[in-house]
């Protein structure tokens, strides 16, 4: 046998130890949360608040992927997702717990990103956040950027189509947070404490 062939063999078998080490720590140490919900819901506000790059949680938002194919077609949203699950893949692989968060039009696209988490043997969990379309439409003339006159609301007609694609498509097996009722911080204490009961966090 020669050298490089020696090499190549400790190489592989190096390899082929830190492909079944990854695959035994990342159930313990990796979490997939969705958070859906209509615009304004608060899924910006929870998510940045989970994000924590010291304990590798990253937030991969889809409406921010969204932009960079296009503000409100339809006909973009797979081009979307596959580029959200793209990303998702790479993050789940560097070691990261991933909080993504989406209105999800298309119910297909959660079971896409849920089989990720599948795939690689790593716990999901899919929250779904509720609020009324009333203080949805509220929220949209308030939040951020536009209170500050850097960009307009959606709009009452936006909202209120959006907020129907979400109550009429449910999610199985979601947990419920209501947004309007309890403080936004609640639900956040909530999706917390289950990266830290999954994730040893």
């Amino acid at each position: 046998m020669s050298p490089n062939q020696f090499l190549g063999m400790r190489t592989t078998s190096r390899a082929n130890f830190l492909a079944l080490a990854s695959d035994i720590i990342s159930p313990m140490t990796q979490k997939l949360i969705i958070v859906r919900g209509a615009a304004c819901s608060g899924k910006t506000t929870i998510c940045k608040e989970i994000r924590d790059f010291d304990k590798k949680i990253a937030w991969l938002s889809i409406d921010k992927v969204k932009n960079i194919f296009s503000d409100f077609k339809d006909e973009a949203l797979d081009d979307v997702n596959q580029s959200a699950v793209v990303t998702l893949k790479d993050l789940l692989t560097r070691g990261y717990s991933v909080v993504v968060d989406g209105i999800f039009k298309n119910p297909g696209h959660i079971e896409e990103i849920v089989k990720v988490g599948k795939e690689k043997n790593i716990p999901v969990v899919i929250y779904q956040l509720e609020c009324s379309l009333k203080t949805l439409k509220e929220r949209d003339k308030s939040r951020e950027g536009v209170a500050q006159g850097l960009w307009k609301p959606l709009g009452d007609e936006i909202i209120e189509s959006l907020y129907r694609k979400v109550e009429e498509n449910p999610i199985k097996g979601a947990i419920k947070l209501n947004t309007e009722q309890t403080p936004i911080q609640e639900s956040i204490k909530t999706i917390r404490r289950n990266f830290e009961k999954y994730s040893g966090l």
